[in-house]
């Protein structure tokens, strides 16, 4: 798949630890940020895999093209900073990464 490319093959998900996302009503709904105006979590048809890395990215802050979303192979909800090439472990599930967001706990 190319860099940036929405997912067409479902199958891929099963190489992200992403079920929870993808039974959710985050998936057909997001979840907008009035205060940022942006989508915090993306409804699918705007995801996007970034395969060179192994990223499945379901959502963004809004600042440093930082991207929100599951590392193939990995548990947990993560952050890529593309402009340092790293990965931050936010939370151990999106429900955890949700709470935390709303109540602003977890920032980046």
């Amino acid at each position: 798949m190319a860099l940036g490319a929405m997912p067409t093959d479902l199958a891929i998900f099963k190489s992200y630890q992403c079920d929870e996302y993808t039974s959710s009503r985050w998936a057909s709904d997001g979840l907008w940020d009035e205060a940022a105006q942006l989508w915090v979590l993306e409804p699918m048809p705007g995801i996007e895999e970034l395969s060179d890395i192994g990223f499945l990215q379901v959502g963004r802050p809004g600042v440093d093209s930082i991207g929100f979303g599951y590392r193939s192979g990995k548990e947990g909800f993560w952050a890529y900073y593309p402009l340092e090439g790293r990965f931050a472990l936010l939370a151990p599930t999106l429900a955890a990464f949700v709470s935390g967001w709303s109540s602003g706990t977890i920032s980046v």
